[in-house]
């Protein structure tokens, strides 16, 4: 809201002066006349007005940007770019005292500037109107997402189509020849800022023309005015449903799509690209981006669909490499080969980008998997000779049918991702017992350890990070020792559960076994094993010698009201001679942890049971948390010193 301010400057305070300089006239002095006063003049008051200027910078998911540079223009002589710095929330704020006679109305140009990111800049109009109203900015980052189409190949592929749009343009109207001028100073000269106020003035003339909107939208967008060419953009699609024909009417519906991947708004992303495919059902640029949303959401089968229709309306390259992903992922690995194979064209893996040879590893490893062949697995084995194998299993009532299987994994599911997703930072206490066996199962040499055990959640841009690692009493990042002792290190245990999460399961196949009685309390007992051809989630055993990939299956015990994993056991798919790796046991319980800080439970690991067989030799590592606090600095700074850990193996015999 701008105030009015009225200053007032009068020569002579007609209420209080006329009169006394009246009277004083009249009276003589020193005998002489004093000559009568002219007319008096009075000055024109002079009205200023303040004009507030305010705004948010933020990320395209919406987060705050805070110490970002803010320009401030509003193309007066008198008055200064103003220079600003945002807070940690992204606002900016300033004032101009401005004439109002002068000042009838304003026009502000403000940009965001930060390192790391794209400038950005919006130009606002408030006209005569009694209010300013918030400038929202928009800064992406420079470091493009390689997931994601970038902005450089979005406007490539939309070039042919809006030079179509200008070229077919029939109207005579004097905007037509600002609408060209804008054109060729975006198209031709590269300069979207010089262009912006030409078909501005275009639209201004021509509302209700769609191409015109869509051309300052995509404009607009590269001058990197977002919430502006959102806006364009938005008008145009709304334009483009009611009209029957015209060329580039898709254009808009295809980059405000693409404008939501970019947000990791997928789900809206698949609206405006379907939208788009109704008015031009063969674009293939529109087929191609859908195609690439799709593989985000991991549906794979209609990923490919869309993706091969992309590639037979005359695609990019793009669209074959996201098709291998496609097919690969959905475990066609042999039409994925082939794939490849026609995108690489004879040319050396070595010579491509690297979302090229992330993908070629990402095939050679599947094809790899494919040593496993069909396993049998805790899936289907008898469930005799499963208890026998697992005697944990003991008092297992057995599930008659597998009707409850899908309710439980997909709640179990939602638990997990709810847990991943709202996970906060936690030290806790680590003791880790790590034993050699001898071939009788004694323990042989052992070495215990303490340290201070930290799981960081880091928000990426593809979903969650996560970060597990080991500090020193003194807050410095270390690893365990013993491995020059001959003693085995493990560790990356808070992550097990991840094989239910709903992105996840697709990779690995579960069976209802029943019902069994665990501390007391019951649960749900369900096997699980990983697909070869379609498991997502793949380890490494790596030695001196060699590294293999591990795929593993095992049981989780659920509990019924929560659907929290209370234990979980995983085993080795396959052992690998290669290696001689016979066995990979892990054994992981949980138990409630309470913060003081929120009010939530959290089911965390509490003990950790690992036993690996390797080349004849057996190894046992146990592993204990305790003293669970969130992390943040405070708790850094005020971390108890831990006892220090024995430096040599201690021999128990």
């Amino acid at each position: 809201m701008r105030r009015r301010s009225l200053c007032v400057f009068f020569l002579i305070c007609l209420s209080l002066i006329l009169p006394s300089l009246v009277a004083w006239s009249q009276v003589p002095v020193g005998g002489a006349a004093i000559p009568a006063h002219g007319p008096l003049t009075v000055m024109p008051a002079i009205v200023k007005q303040d004009w507030h200027i305010f705004g948010r910078v933020a990320t395209l998911a919406g987060e705050p940007v805070g110490q970002a540079t803010i320009r401030v223009d509003i193309g007066t002589g008198a008055e200064p770019v103003r220079i600003l710095q945002t807070t940690l929330q992204g606002e900016f704020r300033t004032n101009f005292n401005l004439d109002a006679q002068l000042y009838k109305r304003l026009s502000v140009k403000v940009v965001a500037v930060k390192p790391g990111y794209l400038d950005a800049r919006e130009m606002v109009d408030f006209g005569p109107s009694e209010k300013t109203w918030g400038i929202d900015l928009v800064l992406r980052e420079k470091a493009a997402d390689p997931d994601q189409l970038s902005q450089a190949a979005l406007i490539s592929g939309l070039t042919p189509r809006l030079r179509k749009a200008v070229a077919n343009d029939p109207t005579n109207e004097p905007a037509h020849k600002e609408y060209l001028r804008g054109a060729e100073m975006f198209l031709d000269r590269h300069d979207p800022v010089a262009a912006v106020p030409l078909l501005a003035k275009v639209v201004e003339r021509r509302p209700a023309c769609v191409e015109c909107r869509t051309l300052l939208g995509v404009v607009l967008l590269e001058a990197g005015s977002w919430a502006s060419a959102t806006r364009q953009l938005a008008e145009a699609a709304k334009l483009s449903t009611a009209e029957k024909e015209g060329v580039g009417r898709a254009e808009s519906f295809l980059i405000l799509g693409v404008l939501e991947a970019w947000r990791r708004e997928d789900r809206k992303a698949v609206g405006f690209f379907l939208q788009a495919l109704e008015l031009d059902p063969q674009n293939p640029l529109v087929l191609q981006e859908l195609g690439r949303v799709l593989v985000v959401q991991k549906n794979w089968e209609a990923a490919d669909k869309y993706l091969e229709k992309a590639l037979q309306a005359g695609a990019s390259e793009d669209a074959r490499l996201l098709r291998v992903r496609a097919l690969l992922e959905g475990g066609d690995t042999e039409e994925a080969e082939a794939e490849l194979q026609r995108y690489l064209a004879g040319r050396d893996i070595k010579d491509c980008t690297l979302a090229a040879r992330t993908v070629y590893a990402d095939l050679h490893t599947r094809l790899n998997l494919r040593a496993y062949g069909k396993v049998k697995s805790v899936v289907s084995e008898p469930l005799p000779q499963l208890i026998k194998a697992m005697p944990e299993l003991t008092g297992l009532e057995a599930a008659p049918s597998q009707e409850d299987l899908a309710a439980i994994l997909q709640k179990t599911g939602e638990s997990v991702e709810s847990f991943f997703r709202n996970f906060p930072n936690t030290i806790s206490l680590e003791q880790i017992r790590q034993e050699r066996l001898s071939k009788e199962g004694k323990v042989k040499d052992s070495l215990e350890q303490k340290y201070q055990y930290l799981f960081l959640a880091r928000p990426e841009k593809w979903g969650l990070g996560l970060e597990e690692y080991r500090t020193t009493s003194r807050g410095d990042r270390t690893a365990p020792g013993g491995l020059g002792g001959g003693f085995m290190l493990t560790s990356g245990f808070v992550s097990a559960s991840l094989l239910f999460h709903p992105g996840y399961q697709s990779g690995a196949s579960f069976r209802y076994l029943g019902r069994q009685l665990i501390d007391g309390r019951e649960s749900y007992v369900v096997a699980f094993a990983q697909r070869p051809e379609s498991a997502q989630m793949i380890g490494r055993f790596n030695t001196d010698e060699a590294s293999v990939l591990v795929l593993l299956q095992g049981v989780a015990w659920i509990d019924p009201e929560s659907h929290r994993i209370v234990r979980i056991r995983t085993d080795l798919l396959k052992p690998h001679s290669k290696v001689r790796l016979q066995r990979q046991t892990t054994e992981i319980r949980y138990d409630q942890v309470q913060f003081k800080e929120i009010a939530s439970t959290m089911w965390l690991p509490r003990e950790v049971a690992v036993t690996v067989e390797w080349k004849g030799r057996t190894f046992h590592n146990l592993h204990r948390y305790s003293d669970f606090k969130l992390f943040n600095i405070e708790t850094k700074e005020k971390a108890k010193p831990l006892a220090p850990a024995p430096e040599a193996p201690v021999n128990p015999n």
